[in-house]
């Protein structure tokens, strides 16, 4: 007997890189049921890097500005209700999100499922529970807006290949410790990468960055920081040969365009975040005290901001792996 069309929701409001790893989940479901409605339920930020994903039927908005108003969950929850949902996978162990998979009445509710393996295959591993047929795709996909790509493209062309791109973060941002590396070596680093492999280095970030990221400003480096949205910056990140960064939502944004990722990971643990796909690469220092995920480092100073596992990953580090790997 054919099976049953079926009606999903996915609820994941907020953090940009845990909502690129949940489209692993309308991925596959879609690569074996295309005849199957998937929804999903996140904040404004996120939606611009969702809808031009074509597994994923519609979006719903949740407004975060109001997400302390019970009347607001209680009118998202009747809109979510009218929908008939068969099935809602509820990604986040929050009680707001809870009381939305409730209140939306669907006929199963399916929560989070932890495994031993990345936090991507974590998702897979929740949807394949309920729907068993489906297979793990070997990387992760995402849309790109028709004309953002080509304006773009446009750009890019004035500038000569390979196009690596840095995300090196906020300097004081205290919020993620263990995942900052110094801009001085955000520096060194595009010195020696254009040195050896020429070409033109972008620098990637929000509005905020922009005066952090201006000191790497030179020839053939680019300051795109607080040029682009969520969509614009996803956009230039499927142009690059090679993107470099940090523990960041953008960093797993690039992953899901399968170029060639290479994380410099501290106070987070490979073995949950690295980049998904053949094309995801990482880095780490040898200290005793990496990968503790603790978002205060017990290390630190209250003036410091570069944490140890962060710190005692060295220029050479980076460009060994990047030739080792033939990454550019």
């Amino acid at each position: 007997m054919k099976d049953k069309k079926k009606k999903i929701l996915i609820i994941r409001l907020g953090a940009i890189g845990d909502v690129v790893h949940t489209t692993i989940i309308p991925k596959s479901i879609k690569n074996s049921h295309p005849d199957y409605e998937i929804h999903y339920l996140t904040q404004a930020e996120n939606i611009p890097l969702l809808e031009n994903c074509d597994f994923i039927d519609k979006i719903h908005l949740w407004d975060r500005n109001k997400r302390k108003s019970f009347k607001y969950l209680i009118e998202t929850s009747k809109i979510l209700f009218k929908e008939r949902y068969d099935i809602v996978f509820n990604l986040t162990n929050a009680i707001r999100n809870y009381l939305l998979s409730i209140f939306a009445f669907p006929k199963q509710i399916v929560t989070r499922k932890r495994t031993k393996g990345l936090w991507v295959e974590d998702y897979f591993y929740t949807a394949k529970s309920v729907i068993k047929d489906i297979t793990i795709p070997e990387r992760l996909y995402l849309g790109i807006n028709n004309e953002l790509n080509r304006e773009i493209t446009e750009r890019l062309s004035n500038y000569p290949k390979p196009y690596t791109m840095i995300i090196p973060g906020g300097g004081t941002d205290r919020n993620r410790q263990g995942r900052i590396w110094d801009i001085n070596n955000w520096k060194d680093l595009t010195q020696e990468i254009l040195k050896k492999y020429g070409g033109t280095i972008f620098v990637c970030g929000g509005k905020n960055e922009r005066p952090h990221h201006e000191i790497l400003l030179n020839d053939n480096i680019v300051i795109t920081s607080g040029e682009y949205n969520l969509a614009g910056t996803s956009a230039l990140l499927s142009h690059a040969n090679l993107v470099i960064s940090g523990d960041t939502g953008p960093l797993h944004i690039a992953s899901a365009h399968n170029v060639k990722t290479l994380a410099l990971i501290g106070s987070t643990s490979p073995d949950k975040i690295k980049p998904y796909g053949k094309n995801g690469h990482y880095i780490s220092a040898n200290t005793d005290c990496k990968f503790c995920w603790k978002k205060r480092c017990k290390h630190l100073n209250l003036d410091d901001k570069i944490t140890p596992c962060m710190a005692n990953i060295t220029v050479d580090m980076v460009m060994d792996k990047i030739e080792q790997e033939n990454l550019l």
